[in-house]
């Protein structure tokens, strides 16, 4: 896998947030409630497989006991916290637990770029960019109470889609990056869509999708066009983001702002409260983490397109369905903007201290 990728500055994905948010602002109502079921099924899936083709597998595989603990009892325990503070505000409880479990995943996109941006160690960046990947999925079981073997399926369906879109892109000798995108953006929507038709999770085999493809090509395309076609996902997952960002703003009702606020406050301190029992708790039966490096995987806990995506599916006739969106769409703005003055920071504090 190679180590040179570039990447965005780490204001670049919080700025486009805060321009979609706005300009979402701007024609609130109608436009938010018509695309708003759309998230789940357009924006979310290609933003994870970009993530997914850049992970490092064997860094993965070599970090696998602090990515689970991260990923299992790190996702309940935030879910749990941040249904626990709804419930403060008198909602009921299917409707705390529902935030909860669409909060308890951290955003690929965002912590990929952030963790990449401030030059942290190699071993730390696949920590938290396989955590990102894995606990979206997780989160997505919790959220649509998916059937575990369905899961399993739609993982299946991915890995093998992924290694035959490859091989497939091998047999093409594919030369030119803008037709491996396109190859890969069809695999996308393909393999997800298939995995949904039959009760699974399509970001489960979007997910694998990803990571297959890229295994099974990386040895045979040139750099130059692995390159290419990484860039062109680069920009794609900023224009989604944008994209998602501007339709949560035009669901924002400006009524809800007090709420969403107050809310938000309670979500992000139940939020950090999580990531602290999990980083600073869990993780610390594990003797190759040190407390510096710790500490920088707590502050990589920065939540975005899934959280909104998943808060979009539900129904807005609910009691607090309104009031939930507001408090979710504020919580990942806070989150973006923490994660970018906390994780240079802790970075540099890491890099200091030598451990």
């Amino acid at each position: 896998m190679p180590t040179h990728r570039q990447t965005l500055p780490i204001w670049v994905l919080p700025g486009i947030a805060l321009l979609g948010a706005a300009a979402g602002l701007l024609f609130a109502g109608p436009v938010g409630a018509v695309f708003a079921p759309a998230a789940l099924h357009y924006i979310v899936p290609p933003l994870l497989f970009e993530a997914a083709w850049n992970l490092d597998l064997e860094a993965v595989r070599r970090a696998w006991r602090p990515v689970a603990i991260l990923v299992l009892p790190g996702v309940a325990i935030a879910a749990l916290c941040v249904a626990g503070a709804l419930l403060l505000l008198a909602f009921p409880w299917p409707m705390a637990w529902t935030v909860g479990a669409a909060l308890s995943a951290t955003d690929p996109v965002a912590v990929i770029a952030f963790a990449r941006s401030v030059g942290a160690p190699t071993r730390l960046v696949a920590i938290v960019e396989a955590e990102s990947l894995f606990n979206d999925a997780f989160a997505v079981a919790l959220v649509r109470a998916s059937n575990l073997v369905l899961s399993l399926v739609a993982a299946l369906l991915g890995a093998l889609a992924g290694d035959l879109l490859g091989r497939f892109a091998c047999w093409l000798r594919l030369r030119h990056a803008l037709a491996l995108w396109a190859l890969s953006v069809l695999g996308v929507y393909a393999v997800g869509a298939a995995a949904d038709a039959f009760g699974g999770s399509g970001i489960v085999a979007v997910v694998t999708l990803g990571m297959f493809m890229r295994t099974r090509i990386e040895r045979t395309i040139d750099e130059g066009t692995l390159d290419g076609a990484e860039a062109y996902w680069r920009w794609a997952a900023v224009a989604l983001n944008f994209v998602l960002f501007a339709w949560m703003g035009a669901s924002f009702n400006l009524l809800d702002a007090r709420t969403a606020l107050l809310g938000a406050g309670l979500v992000v301190a139940a939020l950090a409260a999580a990531r602290l029992v999990t980083t600073m708790g869990l993780l610390r039966v594990l003797p190759e983490l040190s407390e510096a490096r710790r500490r920088f995987i707590a502050t990589a806990g920065v939540r975005g397109a899934l959280s909104l995506a998943l808060v979009f599916t539900i129904n807005v006739h609910l009691p607090g369905a309104q009031s939930a969106r507001a408090i979710v769409f504020v919580a990942v703005l806070a989150t973006m903007l923490v994660g970018v003055i906390a994780l240079p920071r802790s970075a540099r504090k890491l890099l200091a201290s030598g451990t």
